[in-house]
């Protein structure tokens, strides 16, 4: 996504907003353990991706986070003052598994 100051300013309050409403609305049986490594902002600040990566968590947990996602989106409003809502994204953070495929290709 396009990069602005006020998109990464958002992008940056959405990553210290996110994982306490997240920790309230799931267990780790729900979702495993979940860690945000980024969030990326539109220009228009209306829409958001959330890559997230589970520890423990049954395969199919971006189904359990996007099922929630309005319940998630208006705790985000209550917490931070924004004009409209943000459409929240999440999707898998798959760098690690990057990384795995580029060292086991160089080895």
């Amino acid at each position: 996504m396009k990069s602005s100051p006020r998109s990464l300013k958002l992008s940056g309050v959405l990553e210290e907003v996110i994982p306490p409403i997240l920790q309230e609305m799931f267990s780790p049986a729900d979702v495993g353990f979940l860690t945000i490594s980024a969030v990326e902002t539109s220009g228009d600040l209306g829409v958001a991706d959330i890559f997230v990566r589970s520890i423990g968590g049954p395969d199919n947990f971006l189904k359990r986070l996007q099922a929630r996602t309005p319940h998630i989106s208006k705790e985000i409003l209550a917490k931070v003052k924004l004009r409209r809502p943000v459409i929240l994204r999440f999707k898998q953070d798959k760098s690690i598994s990057l990384v795995e495929k580029i060292s086991a290709f160089k080895g």
